[in-house]
């Protein structure tokens, strides 16, 4: 078998191991109910059948392994592994060491995500368009943006005036390949990690293990009327199971886990996620929008939020 047949195509932007935790047996050979809220539809699945994206963080370079991000991520996995299933199959609270590893692990999963490639680029987007607009203020501040770059006045395509018309027209995109993204992946992990680690953790378990897991399962909520990031959010949720549930809060709180209390966490989840959502059982709870308890997932809709 050659070197290219042997590369993993499937590349999980939520890990297996993570999945197996939304299953009814709690491995990676269990079942679990894939529910996507676009398409409207849902179906029977495994850990290594859902959540992946085929070739998602392959690189183009071609001297470089093209699995090299798949590898890594495999790496980060095989250190939380254990810990998640521990967890899971003891339905208890990490201890302090293990939370350490599992922050790490937040941090990376909310960037590996696919929803966190159009906010980035997005960003590099707007940033991109606020330079070229700030160098073509003058001719003389154009001069030097070219001087600065090494591209030549007389350089085709370089005169100021073609370029102001183009930046005007608007009508241009900001396009990258993936070695971008994987660069602003890890940038944004080690930007995260430290303030997570700032934050006030604690544990949530479900009896039941009523909790589900979606494609962005890292779920920042908080005032409407602002814009919701790491150091500000009034609570961050991830759950590593359907049993157990971390929690961070900008004041020390310990909510009553009620039935109605993960049915709200669930709709957090629900309202978070881009396309699908994992669970156990394919009649998972969640709160309307006039948070009474449901259980029939097809009376979902964000419109109604």
């Amino acid at each position: 078998m050659s070197g290219k047949e042997s590369e993993p195509r499937r590349h999980h932007y939520v890990p297996r191991c993570w999945l197996a935790g939304f299953t009814e047996t709690g491995e990676k050979d269990g079942k679990l109910w894939v529910t996507d809220i676009v398409r409207r539809k849902q179906w029977e699945s495994s850990p290594g059948g859902a959540g992946f994206i085929r070739d998602f963080y392959r690189l183009s370079d071609d001297e470089v392994d093209p699995v090299m991000v798949e590898k890594a991520l495999s790496q980060i996995e095989g250190a939380v592994a254990p810990i998640l299933k521990s967890i899971g199959q003891e339905r208890r609270r990490p201890g302090r060491e293990e939370f350490h590893t599992l922050l790490y692990f937040i941090a990376i999963q909310w960037a590996r995500v696919p929803s966190f490639r159009p906010l980035v680029l997005n960003m590099f987007d707007s940033i991109t368009r606020e330079e070229l607009a700030r160098s073509l203020k003058s001719k003389e501040s154009w001069r030097k943006t070219l001087k600065e770059a090494g591209i030549a006045e007389d350089a085709p395509g370089a005169s100021y005036e073609s370029m102001l018309e183009f930046e005007q027209s608007g009508k241009y995109s900001v396009t990258v390949q993936t070695e971008w993204y994987i660069q602003q992946m890890f940038k944004a992990a080690d930007i995260i990690f430290p303030t997570l680690q700032n934050r006030n953790w604690n544990g949530a378990l479900s009896p039941t293990g009523s909790f589900i897991g979606c494609d962005s399962p890292v779920i920042l909520d908080g005032p409407k009327d602002q814009l919701i990031g790491f150091k500000n959010a009034e609570i961050i949720t991830y759950a590593l199971s359907r049993y157990v549930l971390l929690y961070s809060t900008l004041e020390k709180t310990n909510p009553f886990v009620s039935r109605k209390w993960i049915a709200h966490v669930n709709t957090l989840s629900l309202l978070r996620t881009e396309q699908q959502v994992f669970s156990h059982v394919s009649d998972f709870c969640w709160q309307d929008e006039n948070r009474k308890y449901q259980t029939d997932w097809t009376l979902f809709s964000k419109k109604k939020y």
